[in-house]
């Protein structure tokens, strides 16, 4: 089976700007690029839509480019294990976080302590083969989405 698939080709194309609406499963994530069309001979602004969004994760060391970080391509990651670990990096860092400044009285063992809390991530897991893994490569790093559906072009 086939890891991943380029689904944009945005080389050379610049972030210029990225916005997340949270708003529990009709989370939406858009984000302009400014590239070059090569019917049109000329730049263009399109906008990336992602609707459903139910994880993100961002791997950023740094941005080299005056107008935002200049991207490179727009994947889809279709392995199974690589979404469910995104779930679950997900889940441990909030725990993590919370934890981390010492002022949350965590219950390891009790189940509906909010830090252990899984039904809804068990219920993600349960239909994982259902939800898309976008991942945008960028000169610094990665940004990678998990949504319900299929991301729009604009």
């Amino acid at each position: 089976m086939k890891k991943s698939k380029l689904v944009l080709p945005t080389y050379d194309a610049q972030l210029t700007e990225l916005k997340i609406k949270p708003k529990h499963i009709k989370t939406k994530i858009s984000y302009k690029l400014k590239l070059y069309d090569e019917t049109l001979k000329q730049t263009v602004t399109k906008t990336l839509l992602l609707e459903g969004v139910i994880a993100i994760d961002f791997s950023m060391n740094f941005f080299d480019n005056p107008i935002g970080a200049e991207v490179c391509g727009f994947y889809e990651i279709f392995a199974e294990e690589e979404k469910k670990r995104l779930i679950e990096q997900n889940f441990l860092a909030r725990r993590e976080g919370f934890l981390y400044h010492g002022d949350y009285d965590y219950d390891e063992k009790e189940e509906n302590d909010i830090l252990n809390y899984r039904p809804s991530i068990e219920k993600v897991l349960k239909n994982i083969e259902q939800y898309h893994l976008y991942q945008q490569e960028t000169t610094g790093g990665l940004y990678s989405f998990l949504t319900e559906k299929e991301y729009t072009l604009l």
